[in-house]
């Protein structure tokens, strides 16, 4: 495997299970230190020691993207521990139970906000967070959806929580570049 993230410390969001637990393996086979979270303490765990036993260097911590404080703490403990933030993947996010089984005139407003507070001001609070503490050059990786570019019927949070991942990432992109930290999106 090539090493061209040795000693590069990234922090991965949603890395309990999915893209976010695959991308942090990777990333720790090719020589990151990975600061991992997720919402799923135990699964994390799990992760986390798998990387460990594979020679790998991770640190996890179980935090709610949508709580502001817990998330500056989690970067905080990352540049404390490792002493920089090279990178990013803002991978969490949320369906809701609406996703797939709700016209617009039943959608539930509780699980509306609950996947706009995970999908967007989740996002939000992590590249804050990070572009804070992020060193230049850096880069910043946040996953959408097919849905960020198209509409399907009864998906209307997930939908519209990823056109908004789209739109936050183009509009931070415009402003980092001056940082020399770039902000991509990816549609999987």
């Amino acid at each position: 495997m090539s090493s061209n993230f040795k000693n590069k410390v990234i922090t991965i969001t949603g890395a309990a299970s999915g893209v976010g637990r695959a991308l942090a393996i990777l990333l720790a086979e090719r020589g990151a230190k990975v600061s991992l979270c997720d919402v799923t303490g135990p699964a994390l765990d799990t992760v986390v020691k798998e990387i460990e036993m594979q020679g790998g260097t991770a640190f996890g911590l179980a935090i709610d993207i949508r709580n502001r404080q817990q998330v500056e703490a989690w970067i905080q403990q990352t540049v404390s521990r490792y002493g920089r933030l090279d990178g990013s993947a803002n991978v969490a996010g949320v369906g809701g139970r609406d996703l797939g089984n709700a016209d617009l005139l039943d959608i539930d407003d509780a699980d509306f906000d609950f996947v706009i507070d995970v999908n967007v001001k989740g996002l939000l609070h992590c590249m804050r967070a990070q572009v804070a503490n992020m060193n230049s050059p850096g880069s910043i990786c946040n996953v959408s959806s097919l849905a960020g570019t198209l509409g399907f019927e009864k998906h209307f949070a997930y939908n519209a929580s990823k056109h908004a991942v789209n739109g936050l990432s183009k509009c931070a992109a415009k402003e980092l570049a001056k940082k020399n930290i770039r902000v991509n999106v990816i549609a999987p």
